[in-house]
């Protein structure tokens, strides 16, 4: 088993990319036989550069969105803050689970003494904030869409359409509120913990719930014009992703429809968020792809899957890029597991005692 984070990161980076070469290829032979060939040298390697290009532009637009939402004065200079993010974004697509905004808040706290629980905070609210005005997005463009999909795939689509729009606003309550929201799911978790076989874990969640209250709390303080900046800036990156999409399908030889591919981009964006348990959320992305093919091209099954392939692969294609980011970021890390559990435990502790000692 590989301890050491950054060959692990490196090793599962390697593993995703093979994984998705092979995998990829296997479907295409199986569903287009000798044609697979033909349909990938027939890639037109001028737009697949474009379209890897408008991708990079997103990292730029995600870091302004992140250095908004960050609670200091002066902000960090633009060009460290661009690496870190690219770092973090290779992260997520090479290991599940919230390693990327640790290794980020990790090297903001190092690098530009941003603390952890400030640094953390923004992170995720950025995040959650890019999904709740994407799911508003999916909820606004269904009506005008779903009358290009076929009944039975409608039919499926409508529920998570509608589940998204939910959740977003949900979401938007929760960066209304967040210390409100935190604090009122730890009191619930408190009762919880009075029934005996929930306990340990009802009061490990309380804990944690109550923790990130107080790193919430620093982000809450910023004035309504950084929020007003993050979201723009949202709503500016799922367009620059849509025109990734667009040259994408270009230069796999779709012409596609400009609003269908933004409602498939928005949907599928928050579908990434199984990026929490698989990495980049792989799988979950690629399905919808396929199943909201005629809402953005025609063609067959196999066009669909061509098409899926196409667009992930521009994805991945950031992680090579973002390799020398993502192994800086993971290096700042302390190397033993133990010792770096210890260390951002410590550092999180304690950044959060002094801003609480600091407050009136």
């Amino acid at each position: 088993m590989v301890r050491h984070p950054r060959l692990r990161a490196l090793l599962a980076a390697a593993m995703s990319l093979v994984g998705f070469v092979v995998v990829g290829f296997a479907i295409l032979r199986f569903l287009d036989g000798a044609r697979a060939a033909e349909r990938l040298r027939a890639i037109s390697p001028g737009w697949m550069a474009l379209a890897l290009l408008a991708w990079c532009l997103s990292i730029g637009v995600q870091t302004l969105r992140l250095r908004a939402l960050v609670p200091a004065s002066p902000r960090p200079p633009l060009a460290g803050f661009a690496f870190i993010v690219l770092g973090s974004n290779a992260v997520h697509l090479a290991l599940p689970g919230p390693v990327a905004e640790l290794g980020a808040a990790w090297a903001l706290r190092q690098r530009y003494g941003v603390p952890m629980p400030s640094a953390l905070a923004a992170a995720l609210l950025a995040r959650v904030l890019a999904l709740a005005i994407f799911g508003l997005v999916t909820l606004a463009l269904w009506p005008l869409v779903a009358d290009r999909l076929p009944e039975n795939v409608a039919m499926a689509v409508t529920p998570l359409a509608f589940a998204t729009g939910l959740l977003a606003v949900g979401l938007f309550v929760l960066l209304l509120r967040p210390v409100a929201v935190a604090g009122l799911a730890a009191r619930f978790a408190d009762r919880l913990a009075a029934v005996p076989p929930l306990a340990r874990h009802a009061d490990r969640l309380g804990s944690r719930l109550r923790w990130w209250a107080r790193c919430f709390a620093a982000v809450g303080e910023l004035p309504l014009s950084r929020w007003a900046e993050a979201a723009a800036l949202s709503v500016l990156n799922l367009l620059v992703l849509t025109g990734s999409a667009l040259l994408t399908l270009r230069a796999v030889g779709f012409e596609a429809a400009p609003l269908g591919t933004l409602f498939m981009q928005a949907l599928t964006a928050v579908a990434s968020v199984a990026g929490l348990f698989v990495p980049g959320g792989l799988g979950a992305v690629e399905v919808l792809v396929v199943l909201l093919f005629p809402l953005y091209a025609e063609g067959t099954t196999s066009d669909a899957v061509f098409a899926a392939l196409a667009l992930r692969s521009v994805h991945l294609a950031t992680l090579l890029l973002g390799i020398p980011a993502m192994s800086w970021l993971i290096a700042t890390l302390p190397d033993d597991p133990a010792e770096r559990e210890l260390a951002l435990a410590g550092t999180l502790a304690a950044d959060l005692d002094a801003r609480g000692a600091a407050a009136p």
